[in-house]
Formats: structure tokens, C-alpha cells, sequence
């Protein structure tokens, strides 16, 4: 098994030609996989072979995920690869002593102190006990939880960098629309600037909430995080309507500003998405 593994890798790394077609970014991702396999395959034939243990189940299955890998480097799946390479990794746990399950609960429990999420809380409670007592299984279970927020940073850190491009696309296109009617007559040119200016300041506070993490559902789905945008655009309109109706309320009438009646707008801008946002997201569930 372990030949044919190696025959297959071969077989891999021996097509540059399929290489040149990928872009730059593909190709560094591919090499790196290709080298992380590799470098674990002889770690593997090292357990595998110092092992004492008349069923080595998990040097097979490991074996399996490795081919799967090589699978997904032929298809140019990077991240299948990674999750085989990281379940090839966690059945190698079952290979080694209890001075290297320490040694690996102890790198998993520091590597825990950069995980803020319940994932943490898991990771530190598998890992818990005497050092000389612990388990292969929770030692795999704990570096399967580091594996899954790895996996889930690095989705969502994707899906946030698409909204955010998003969202400047749109402030783009806004601007770009907006810039005709500064030469009509009337009332419209200002306007239009208090529409862009609600939707600068509803963007920027959606980008902050996007950057913050404080809307992780809500931005897997374009349509949701886009509508409280375009609310806050709208909600522009408002602050301009009360600047406009200041002066009747309070019986004194001066000047108009220009650069108050944007700051306004950009205000209401922000106010208006966070509003929307707030009531969509629902009320938190609170710890007994």
C-alpha cells in the first residue's frame, strides 16, 4: 500500500504541463500541498514501522486519505486535499507513544490560546488530566477541532473578503450614477449627494460589522447583507429631511451647510444599517 502510494505520488508531481495552467496563486497552494504530503508520508512509514501493534488500522486508513489527497491534487482541489491530509494526520495519532501525545497536547493546548471560539473550551477539556494518562482519541479529537476552526477561519475570512469587495463595487457604481445629476437644477443634486453619502456610511458600518465577525450568518448570503446597506442609503434621506425641517421647528432660519447635511446623511446612513441588522439578527441565547 505504502509503494503504491508512493508510485501515485510520483505520478503527481511528473505533470508540470497541468501545472502551467494554473494561476500563481493555485500553484503555490498545489506545491505546498504536494510537499505537506510528502513530508508526512515518511513520518507515516516511520510509525508504521516502529509500531508494535499486530493491527495497524490506522496506518491503512491514513494510507487512504493520502491517496485521497492525490485525488484532489489531481483535480486541483486544494481544500479536499487539506482534509485528507488532515484526517491522514489525526489516524497517525495511533501510532505514537505516550512521550509524543504529550508532546502534541501540549502544542494543541497552546495553539488553543488563539481560538476564540467554544472550540477552546472543547479543545482544553479533551486535553485535560495527567499528561502520562492521555488518550490517542482525544488527542485526535483535539487536533480535529483545531482542524475545523482552521477550516472555518479561513471560509470565512473568503466569504468576508468577497462582501467587502462587494460593497466597493457598489459605493463605485453609486458614485459613478450619482455624478450626473450634480449639473441638474432644483433640489436633486443634493439629493443624489445625501443618497451616496447614506450609502458611504451604511457601507462602512456594514464593513466594520463584516471585519468585527459580528455578522457571520448573515454574510454567507449576499441578498442579507446588502439590504440593510441599501436601508441606510435610504435612511440618509431622513437625517436630510430633519436638517431641512430644523429651522421651521425651532423658528430660526439661517444658512444651509453643505458639509453638516452630508455628516447628517453619513450618520443616518450608518444608523440605519445598524437598525436593520439588529433586527434581522434576532436576540442572542444567553448561558444558564
Amino acid at each position: 500500500r505504502a509503494m503504491a502510494s508512493q508510485v501515485a505520488a510520483s505520478q503527481v508531481a511528473a505533470t508540470p504541463s497541468q501545472l502551467k495552467n494554473l494561476s500563481v496563486e493555485t500553484h503555490r497552494a498545489h506545491s505546498r500541498l504536494l510537499r505537506e504530503c510528502e513530508a508526512f508520508r515518511v513520518e507515516l512509514g516511520f510509525l508504521e514501522r516502529r509500531s508494535s501493534r499486530p493491527d495497524n488500522f490506522w496506518a491503512v486508513a491514513a494510507h487512504e486519505q493520502l491517496n485521497n489527497v492525490l485525488r484532489c491534487l489531481e483535480s486541483d482541489d486544494i481544500e479536499g486535499g487539506w482534509y485528507g491530509l488532515h484526517a491522514a494526520q489525526r489516524y497517525a495519532v495511533f501510532g505514537m507513544n505516550q512521550i509524543e501525545l504529550a508532546n502534541r497536547a501540549h502544542v494543541l493546548r497552546e495553539e488553543s490560546l488563539k481560538i476564540n471560539s467554544w472550540r477552546a473550551d472543547a479543545l482544553e477539556s479533551l486535553l485535560s488530566g495527567p499528561q502520562d494518562h492521555l488518550s490517542a482519541e482525544n488527542v485526535a479529537d483535539a487536533i480535529a477541532l483545531r482542524n475545523e476552526d482552521f477550516s472555518h477561519q479561513h471560509f470565512k475570512a473568503a466569504i468576508i473578503g468577497d462582501r467587502l469587495r462587494v460593497l466597493l463595487i457598489i459605493c463605485a457604481l453609486a458614485a459613478v450614477a450619482a455624478a450626473p445629476f450634480i449639473f441638474l437644477p432644483g433640489r436633486t443634486p443634493m439629493v443624489a449627494a445625501v443618497l451616496f453619502f447614506g450609502l458611504l456610511g451604511s457601507a462602512a458600518c456594514s464593513a466594520q460589522s463584516l471585519i468585527a465577525g459580528r455578522s457571520q450568518a448573515a454574510a454567507s448570503n449576499l441578498f442579507i447583507t446588502l439590504t440593510p446597506v441599501l436601508f441606510g442609503a435610504l435612511a440618509g434621506l431622513g437625517g436630510y429631511a430633519i436638517y431641512e425641517y430644523m429651522p421651521s421647528i425651532t423658528f430660526h432660519s439661517g444658512d444651509r451647510h453643505i458639509s453638516a447635511v452630508m455628516a447628517l446623511a453619513f450618520l443616518f446612513g450608518c444608523l440605519g444599517q445598524r437598525l436593520l441588522a439588529r433586527l434581522g439578527s434576532g436576540r442572542k441565547r444567553t448561558a444558564a
